[in-house]
């Protein structure tokens, strides 16, 4: 049993990130949130070793990390809706695999949610490398990003709240789950979905994260699709042209 209240939960989606993996699992443990952060690893018949490094991690931390397999391969979205749905924290992140974090930014954006219960999700700036296991220690920058505050009218432009958004576990009851038949912009058709419904959102203005950036990822593999899911997600979740809800 986990002795401790769980009040993050940061859901790994583990396909043919074996490489990645060990990287995130020791850069999540070293969170300031420990020992109130859960880890839940989707491994969504990953033909690669995920499950033995987990098991191996898991002989010091059984009560922190919790690994789900499934046979059939799933998207990033249904992999998240599984590890979301077995959540104990009331906030959930998306902890990608082959990014990593500031030591306190969990602890961070949690506190930023406490703060605000009207709020319903934060999201943070990031570092940018290119090179693979960066850390947070050495990140070999090659830039930053630098996020608008949150806004609908830009939401409805573009996708800009990050890879490492914190949001509320208790969402998923009033506004469904992620799409699982998308493959690139799950995220930004439930993000549109939250503004739809009057949510807000929050900028912390600060980096917390160092952000991989590669040709290989999702949205920059197949162009056209990622274009495709994008429109959809807009077309789906109009948001009002002229009106718009900010952050104050």
């Amino acid at each position: 049993m986990h002795d401790q209240p769980v009040i993050v939960s940061a859901i790994v989606s583990a396909y043919k990130c074996e490489r990645f993996l060990r990287g995130c699992l020791d850069d999540l443990l070293a969170q300031s949130l420990m020992p109130n952060l859960e880890i839940i690893v989707v491994d969504s018949g990953s033909p690669e070793n995920e499950g033995e490094i987990v098991d191996a991690y898991r002989e010091r931390w059984s009560d922190t990390i919790v690994y789900m397999r499934t046979e059939r391969t799933e998207t990033i979205y249904g992999a998240w809706n599984r590890g979301i749905r077995a959540a104990r924290g009331r906030y959930v992140t998306s902890a990608n695999a082959d990014d990593r974090h500031a030591p306190e930014a969990l602890e961070r954006m949690a506190r930023e949610l406490d703060a605000d219960p009207e709020l319903a999700l934060v999201y943070a700036n990031a570092i940018i490398t290119m090179t693979e296991n960066a850390s947070w220690q050495e990140p070999y920058v090659v830039g930053r990003t630098d996020w608008p505050a949150f806004d609908t009218r830009t939401l409805a432009a573009y996708c800009y709240l990050g890879p490492q958004p914190m949001w509320r576990k208790s969402l998923h009851e009033r506004y469904g789950w992620f799409d699982r038949d998308f493959t690139s912009a799950g995220d930004y058709d439930f993000w549109l979905r939250l503004a739809a419904g009057g949510e807000r959102f929050r900028l912390i203005p600060e980096c917390l994260g160092l952000y991989y950036m590669h040709t290989a990822s999702l949205e920059r593999r197949d162009k056209p699709r990622a274009r495709r899911e994008t429109f959809l997600a807009r077309k789906r979740n109009p948001l009002p042209r002229f009106a718009t809800r900010t952050d104050p």
